[in-house]
């Protein structure tokens, strides 16, 4: 079965065929698969395409480049099963003015699954999220996918525009899985399952130390554990990191909580 998997949160890799795809002619010939491939099939115009990958290169070089890596992606991946099983179909789609991934193309991405369930996650009607079981799973579902940054070790050093979509993306994706840890780690809390809240909340630590929402439900599911001391020491070390690094003390919340904690007034 000729299908196509790509994972671009942490290392990017990729697998066609069931084998690894290891290498791409160039790296622009995979930035151009990353770009085409982390939403849902759309046609991407051509001028916008040479603008991301070469921005300072004289539009008739930059029309060859994307003609010769339009062509290399076709040579390393011509056909892919089509979505439902069936025959198979071209990858790429490229038009005069456009190119895109066929949107029958049976094609896997993490960040479009991530996305898809974050998707049914808010259009779908509650009267609470972190007490809403449908929610729940799927979130659980979208924060498994995640094992890194977006791109974390692909870049290209002569395209400042590339690197800034990177950017703005992996921003948008990591808030996304803060904001879905902390719900789950609140789902947690309410079912009395306080172990694993305090795994969602450092985990959101990991991805940001400074996160005082996630040391507040650290601290929470500690206490809740009877494990007051250790509470109050992640308090410590939350207001060691918020004056050294940015010179703020913890907001009010945060030392309310601490003082609640330390009283057993929680």
């Amino acid at each position: 079965m000729s299908d196509l998997s790509l994972n671009l949160f942490g290392a990017v890799s990729a697998e066609f065929e069931g084998r690894p795809l290891k290498k791409f002619r160039t790296t622009k010939t995979q930035a151009l698969l990353i770009y085409l491939a982390v939403d849902p099939p759309i046609a991407q115009q051509r001028e916008a395409l040479m603008t991301l990958l070469w921005p300072d290169m004289p539009l008739e070089s930059a029309q060859t480049n994307l003609r010769q890596i339009v062509y290399q992606l076709r040579k390393a991946i011509p056909e892919v099963v089509a979505r439902g099983g069936g025959e198979n179909v071209p990858l790429i789609l490229s038009e005069r003015q456009t190119v895109q991934l066929n949107p029958q193309a049976a094609v896997t991405v993490d960040t479009v699954s991530f996305s898809n369930l974050m998707e049914a996650v808010q259009s779908h009607e509650h009267s609470d999220l972190s007490s809403c079981p449908f929610c729940q799973a799927r979130l659980e579902e979208a924060v498994d996918l995640y094992k890194g940054p977006f791109l974390s070790d692909f870049y290209l050093d002569d395209s400042n525009e590339f690197e800034d979509w990177a950017h703005r993306r992996r921003e948008a994706y990591r808030r996304q899985v803060m904001d879905g840890l902390a719900a789950l780690a609140e789902g947690s809390m309410r079912r009395a399952e306080v172990s694993q809240a305090q795994s969602y909340a450092q985990r959101q630590l990991e991805l940001d130390d400074l996160d005082e929402r996630a040391y507040r439900q650290f601290m929470e599911a500690l206490a809740r554990e009877g494990r007051r001391h250790e509470a109050l020491a992640v308090y410590e070390e939350a207001t060691r990191l918020l004056r050294d690094d940015l010179g703020m003390s913890p907001a009010a919340q945060t030392t309310r909580l601490a003082e609640h904690i330390e009283n057993d007034s929680l």
